[in-house]
């Protein structure tokens, strides 16, 4: 059931490259779709995390020792980013995460339709309260790879 003993040859004669040749050039794509499918199962589950619905942007009252936050998930972590700089929010519980940075609670806040709309954080005896924007640029970048992956599977 393998391919004649004079296959080769005959590939040569009619300079076409051996079967070896299409084995590994199958073998590479293969390799590389799997590389592909890859990063779109991990862009797919990064979309479906629970974390999805905290991510945004926090705006805290004039004076507050943090004006903004921006909340992203790297891999799949809670990522807070101000002014100060970047650091990552540790699950703890429903809507409770700690700040390890800053030895702070941070707890947010849902609205009467089960939606995220403020987060609490509770640092140095403190509570800073920031409000989340309308509109969140990283909810933005979601829903536009989500109309390109539209357009292009129907």
């Amino acid at each position: 059931m393998g391919s004649s003993p004079n296959f080769g040859k005959n590939c040569k004669k009619f300079g076409i490259q051996s079967t070896n040749h299409f084995k590994i050039i199958i073998m590479k794509k293969l390799l590389l779709m799997g590389i592909v499918l890859l990063g779109v199962f991990m862009k797919v589950q990064a979309q479906n995390s629970p974390l999805k619905e905290y991510l945004g942007k926090y705006t805290f009252a004039e004076g507050s020792p943090v004006t903004e936050v921006t909340l992203t998930i790297e891999d799949t972590v809670l990522i807070s980013t101000s002014a100060v700089g970047a650091f990552p929010l540790e699950k703890k519980g429903v809507d409770t995460f700690y700040l390890a940075a800053y030895d702070a609670l941070v707890v947010f806040k849902r609205n009467s339709s089960n939606v995220v709309e403020s987060v609490g954080i509770n640092v140095q005896g403190m509570e800073l309260i920031g409000k989340k924007s309308a509109s969140s640029s990283a909810l933005k970048q979601d829903d536009f790879y989500n109309q390109i992956w539209a357009d292009k599977l129907y």
